[in-house]
């Protein structure tokens, strides 16, 4: 990882503590929309609130934005699944890693990665349960998401 981004690697190191296989990427994502809602609550509070409101729901409890303690999905990929943890920012260059919320085998998911300005959004479909997941992946901050979104797929076009 790259200089400044050790808390990354940090992350991963506690999520490896309980996945058997070794992580080949890790990556943090926000409800899709985040960044929207974020720019609209600067013209309009209310109308920013029901944007994230909307975002939250959208991530299918993964993954919460808005209040004081906003919290993140961490994705950590292995050869063979996705496990997704919750995760919050601790403090300056920190994330705290939570529960793990869910494991599922790569070969049951669609992934659809539309790249944008600010955010990947990151669409997760589950196949067996029909569960889907709207993400996104900040792309501000140097680089810490490219490692999941290269395992994640292709980008959508």
């Amino acid at each position: 990882m790259g200089k400044g981004l050790e808390w990354v690697d940090d992350a991963r190191a506690v999520a490896q503590q309980q996945v058997d296989q070794p992580i080949v990427a890790v990556g943090f994502l926000q409800p899709g929309g985040t960044w929207g809602a974020f720019g609209v609550s600067k013209l309009n509070p209310m109308a920013g609130t029901v944007g994230q409101a909307d975002a939250n729901q959208r991530a299918g409890g993964l993954a919460k934005a808005g209040g004081f303690k906003p919290k993140v999905a961490m994705l950590a990929v292995t050869a063979d699944t996705v496990e997704v943890f919750s995760a919050a920012p601790a403090r300056k260059r920190s994330i705290k890693v939570g529960e793990h919320l869910a494991s599922w085998a790569r070969d049951d998911l669609t992934i659809a990665l539309v790249p944008g300005r600010i955010a990947t959004q990151v669409t997760i479909d589950v196949g067996s349960t029909g569960e889907r997941f709207q993400l996104e992946a900040t792309m501000i901050g140097g680089g810490f998401n490219d490692g999941l979104l290269a395992e994640l797929g292709p980008t959508a076009t």
